[in-house]
């Protein structure tokens, strides 16, 4: 609850009065943003770098490629409504935390633990009393430590983690910002840090981070404009993916002799975002560019699912997925696929289960590798049980016992169990039986014992697009069971448990600011971190998660990412426009077929 006296009302602060956030359930504030960040040149002593000129950009791994997008979410805000809760992996985003954080009115000392390449960052210092209008000004110091251990962690985390940390930083916060009393909103706030950093080496920067936000509105959740804004920009953003298939980009051709190329791949990708983007079936461009993906010789498994994926919705009725979204996935009906395309679906199929580890055959589970080979990996994993349920889908027949094989591999892999805790989950069910009540939707609850995939194996630490892959790969492998009739009472069970444990870790982890969990991940497959939450969630129709509104908060960080164009900027210079482009697409337009639950 908000703690709010009647002076709040009038707008006019009282001493002592406590500040919180006014925000609609899991509504959304939106604000204006102006940034800007440069560094000097790298110089012999601190001493030196700080009054060096910053004039230069600075190096691409003290601020993620991405901005900050200029919301905040009501489920952010923690319980209090008085302050962000969540990781912090960006230098803007942690001056945005300061900001938002209105139960500090005085003294100040907030942690942000491992902010890479920082490490474990203290901001402390003091703001002013709040003027008559809520006004406050803020001066404090930042300081940088090596991560410390988190409880339950080993040191090996540590170790993965202090290649990517610098070895030193330190240096001054301002800031001020404006607390609008009467409508419950930090309405105007602009900070800086200055900050010299140890490169090593005898090594010094400065680093002079800017950024201010502007109230605009704030917002329900879901309304009218933020259905708009993701009408129009799924429309765009389908047309940029037509048009770079229509003039055949370079990214979309195969290199000679070497199968991890993807350019295939990314045509087949392409082709299933035009799809579910909605772009019709006869459409002379996707037409074109299946003729084209027919004529290619597919290697890599990540390209066989998606061209699995991609032939399946070319002959899937438009809005039968829509309309089955929340029944089961073993009932969604199996195509009929002509000949030529069955045909072609079936050597397909017939690559991608030669694309193993064949040490899993000891262990009698199936692991999906690149090609045939000795590795494995949870993403890959993942792709590789798409492909098999396309394949299924497509009316195929799957070879008996590849997805119970394929599942009780994630179970293996899933990593060790936190502490227990309780995990809310409401469905579509639940939702539509609020519609138009003064009710808040029903949840379930359920004891659960967090636990994440890493990228291999269970004793690496885990991040969010692992395991939201993971949980996925185990949902369909459940599915493909039921489908199969593959009967195994005890690994159903096991699949069971890591779903819901999944989703704890998921739930206890939370952000659509970052790829969370394992820091060194956090700027790294942002994209696909929040495909694989939509793939995950609506499998099992989750509509909220912990409470919070997966998609609305997703939605809002990814709509800020789109370009003029209608592409979504690339969260690397490594990362094609395609692919970005692609996962927000299909994260948009919830192109996750239906819920297997069927509850």
């Amino acid at each position: 609850m908000f703690v709010l006296a009647s002076a709040v009302l009038a707008g006019t602060p009282v001493p002592g009065q406590e500040w919180a956030w006014r925000v609609p359930p899991l509504g959304a504030v939106a604000f204006r943003r102006e940034h800007d960040a440069a560094a000097s040149e790298p110089q012999r002593t601190a001493a030196a770098a700080k009054v060096a000129r910053p004039t230069a950009k600075p190096p691409d791994r003290y601020l993620p490629r991405l901005p900050p997008a200029p919301w905040v979410c009501q489920g952010e805000l923690r319980a209090d409504q008085r302050a962000l809760a969540g990781p912090v992996r960006d230098l803007r985003d942690a001056l945005r935390a300061i900001a938002c954080d209105v139960a500090a009115r005085s003294s100040v000392r907030i942690k942000l633990p491992r902010l890479l390449p920082f490490g474990d960052v203290v901001v402390s210092g003091a703001w002013t009393a709040p003027a008559a209008d809520g006004s406050q000004t803020l001066r404090g110091t930042f300081a940088a430590s090596s991560p410390a251990p988190s409880a339950g962690e080993g040191r090996d985390v540590l170790d993965l983690l202090a290649p990517f940390c610098i070895a030193d930083a330190s240096g001054s916060i301002t800031m001020t910002r404006r607390f609008d009393v009467k409508r419950g909103v930090v309405a105007v706030w602009q900070g800086q840090f200055d900050l010299v950093v140890d490169e090593g080496d005898k090594s010094f920067r400065r680093l002079v981070v800017d950024d201010g936000w502007q109230l605009v509105a704030v917002h329900e959740n879901q309304d009218g404009e933020f259905r708009q804004r993701v009408r129009l920009a799924i429309e765009a953003g389908t047309a940029w993916v037509r048009d770079a298939i229509d003039e055949q980009k370079s990214f979309l051709v195969d290199k000679g002799g070497d199968e991890r190329n993807y350019g295939s791949g990314r045509l087949a990708l392409g082709l299933l975002t035009l799809l579910h983007g909605g772009i019709p079936a006869t459409d002379a461009v996707v037409q074109r560019g299946f003729t084209e993906l027919r004529k290619r010789k597919l290697e890599d498994s990540y390209s066989l699912a998606a061209a699995l994926m991609a032939l399946h919705a070319l002959h899937t009725p438009p809005g039968e997925a829509a309309r089955l979204r929340e029944g089961s996935l073993a009932a969604l009906p199996v195509r009929t696929l002509p000949e030529r395309d069955l045909a072609l679906a079936k050597k397909w199929l017939a690559q991608l289960l030669a694309n193993v580890d064949p040490r899993g055959e000891a262990a009698d589970v199936l692991r999906f590798n690149y090609t045939a080979g000795p590795r494995y990996d949870t993403s890959l994993q993942q792709y590789g049980l798409l492909g098999l349920w396309a394949a299924h889908s497509c009316g195929l027949d799957v070879p008996r016992g590849a997805f119970t094989r394929a599942g009780r591999q994630l179970v293996e892999v899933q990593g060790r169990a936190r502490a227990a805790v309780t995990l809310r989950t409401s469905d579509y069910a639940q939702m539509r039986a609020a519609v138009w009540t003064e009710g808040v939707p029903k949840c379930t609850e359920v004891r659960a014992q967090p636990r994440g995939f890493a990228y291999q194996e269970a004793s690496e630490p885990a991040f969010g697009s692992m395991t939201a892959a993971g949980v996925s790969g185990l949902l369909l492998a459940r599915a493909g069971m039921a489908a199969r009739g593959e009967d195994d009472k005890a690994l159903g069970k096991a699949i069971d448990d890591a779903v819901r444990d999944g989703y704890a870790w998921l739930a206890e982890e939370f952000s659509v600011r970052c790829n969370p969990g394992f820091a060194e991940r956090a700027d790294n497959h942002w994209y696909y971190w929040l495909y694989c939450l939509e793939r995950s969630c609506e499998l099992a129709g989750v509509a909220r998660l912990q409470g919070r509104d997966w998609y609305h908060e997703g939605a809002l960080q990814m709509l800020a990412q789109q370009q003029p164009n209608g592409s979504f900027r690339a969260e690397h210079s490594s990362t094609l426009l395609l692919d970005s482009t692609s996962f927000a697409i299909l994260f948009l337009a919830k192109a996750t077929a239906a819920a297997v639950t069927g509850k």
